[in-house]
């Protein structure tokens, strides 16, 4: 955890684990088949699964590990974490492609609370990313934070392979004088 950061494992640095010679990544069930997600802080709240990408691989905005958004909006990932109602918060985070052949027009959805930030990627499928910030009030004692990819998106590599944009390095805090 980065100092100041209130989320668990904001920057996806522990997750499964993912064999060495594997350069596909790891799928991660949905809730509905796993009590336990394997991706500690974070639930799979949704119908299909998530890819969890390491940097040996695909592009990662930072660190060794990432999750990619692969199945639109059924494709979605969320924390619940404490927060003081009416406060100010700061969610900031990392949106980008794997450099995995995934091109066109991503829309990552992300969630604090009441509030919803829209953030457009045009991605090229060769890597980068771009940061973003959602500023709220908390509504309550405890507030969800969640990611979901808005599309769905194929690669461009004639595969038929489900791919999506990349969150990364996830963190929020607290903002002294909003």
């Amino acid at each position: 955890m980065k100092a100041g950061n209130m989320l668990k494992n904001g920057n996806f640095e522990e997750g499964p684990y993912i064999f060495p010679n594997t350069s596909w990544g790891v799928l991660i069930p949905p809730n509905i088949e796993d009590d336990h997600s394997p991706l500690p802080g974070w639930m799979i709240e949704s119908l299909k699964a998530v890819k969890y990408i390491d940097a040996e691989h695909f592009t990662v905005p930072e660190g060794k590990r990432a999750i990619e958004l692969v199945a639109g909006r059924e494709s979605a990932i969320a924390q619940i974490v404490r927060t003081q109602k009416g406060k100010v918060y700061d969610l900031m985070f990392s949106v980008g492609d794997a450099s995995n052949s995934c091109q066109g027009s991503m829309l990552i959805e992300a969630f604090a609370g009441n509030i919803t930030l829209r953030v457009p990627y045009e991605s090229a499928g060769k890597g980068g990313f771009k940061r973003a910030k959602l500023r709220f009030t908390a509504v309550t004692e405890r507030t969800r934070v969640r990611f979901l990819s808005t599309y769905y998106h194929m690669k461009s590599d004639h595969s038929g392979s489900l791919c999506g944009p990349v969150v990364d390095d996830v963190r929020l805090v607290g903002v002294r004088y909003p």
